[in-house]
């Protein structure tokens, strides 16, 4: 978990969008099908690891800076869970939904695709219905221009170790911590400058459907920033 007093806006500039600490986004590590190995394994739900794609996968929930380094991260849940349903279940994602002040400095956020909740803690894009205006046109690029330091993240993370495109690993509660270990070995190799180039991971974006998730205040605060960055 990060200090408070640590945290800092994580873009500057006219063109970037304002106010954002960190970029938050989920993704799905491919593991082998859950099974019984003469039996000393335990018993899983197949089903439960199986994403919409059909593929086993665990969810790594990454949070990272502005030096693409992970500061928060919440690795094994099974596959078929939404990302809004990890974000809740996490620590900071408890935090960041009921006492952001706690976490953020003030008037300060998190950023995120349309899979999370939006809150006042949290700014997600407009759902594109093919009706959205200028203004929220250009509230959504901002902030996927923004949000593609996560995405970088991950595909620096995968390159580096390459097991994360599959892991054949039978014991699924080893899973989460594997994947928390390779995170943590990410940021050594970024804070001594060991990186490479890299193309992004592209994470499919899976709306929530009913706005009752929405908060009041997240929603008057995304309008705020609509129109500020219209001006």
């Amino acid at each position: 978990m990060w200090q408070k007093a640590l945290v800092t806006p994580l873009l500057r500039g006219d063109d970037s969008f304002p106010n954002v600490v960190v970029c938050i986004d989920g993704c799905h590590v491919n593991i082998l099908y859950p099974w019984e190995k003469r039996t000393k394994m335990p018993k899983l739900n197949r089903n439960m690891f199986c994403n919409r794609k059909q593929v086993p996968s665990i969810i790594l929930q990454g949070i990272v800076d502005a030096n693409l380094m992970f500061i928060d991260i919440f690795a094994g849940w099974p596959g078929r869970s939404h990302d809004a349903r990890v974000y809740r279940c996490s620590k900071i994602g408890q935090k960041i939904i009921n006492d952001p002040e706690s976490v953020l400095p003030p008037s300060c956020h998190i950023i995120g695709d349309g899979a999370y909740p939006l809150t006042e803690g949290l700014m997600i894009p407009f759902k594109d219905n093919g009706r959205l205006t200028r203004e929220q046109k250009i509230f959504n690029k901002k902030l996927s221009s923004s949000r593609i330091l996560i995405e970088q993240a991950f595909g620096k993370l995968i390159g580096r170790f390459r097991k994360l495109k599959h892991m054949d690993i039978y014991k699924k509660d080893l899973c989460g911590k594997i994947v928390t270990a390779a995170c943590c070995l990410h940021n050594v190799c970024m804070s001594v400058k060991d990186t490479f180039d890299c193309d992004p991971i592209s994470t499919e974006i899976d709306f929530l459907e009913s706005n009752e998730e929405e908060a009041i205040s997240g929603l008057e605060k995304r309008n705020r920033l609509c129109h500020l960055l219209a001006i």
